[in-house]
């Protein structure tokens, strides 16, 4: 399966293998160009209610989560803002099965 990665799982993800690989930690930073050599989105999704409903049913909504602090400093000790609890739209796809039909359309 091929899914998108979420912004903050990127940069964690990308040092991990970097050090693994005996590489400078830089995670995701900008290539000689000024850009991220890895592409953000609008974060749009078309989805057919029939399909997300009947997607939804065997778990009866319930879908993975998570928290995405933000921290006021490197220390990690105080919030900057107030924390909440977070679904990731590209989890649906996840949530579909083997069998569906999933496309994706790019633009520059």
């Amino acid at each position: 399966m091929v899914c998108n990665v979420e912004y903050n799982q990127l940069d964690p993800m990308l040092k991990t293998i970097q050090k693994a690989n005996g590489e400078e930690e830089m995670g995701d930073s900008a290539a000689e160009d000024g850009f991220s050599p890895y592409p953000g989105n609008i974060n749009l999704l078309v989805v057919g209610l029939g399909n997300y409903a009947a997607a939804l049913q065997p778990s009866e909504g319930i879908i993975p989560e998570f928290v995405n602090p933000k921290y006021a400093d490197e220390s990690k000790t105080t919030f900057k803002s107030p924390t909440r609890l977070e679904c990731m739209m590209q989890d649906y796809a996840k949530l579909l099965g083997s069998g569906a039909k999933v496309g994706v359309t790019y633009t520059k």
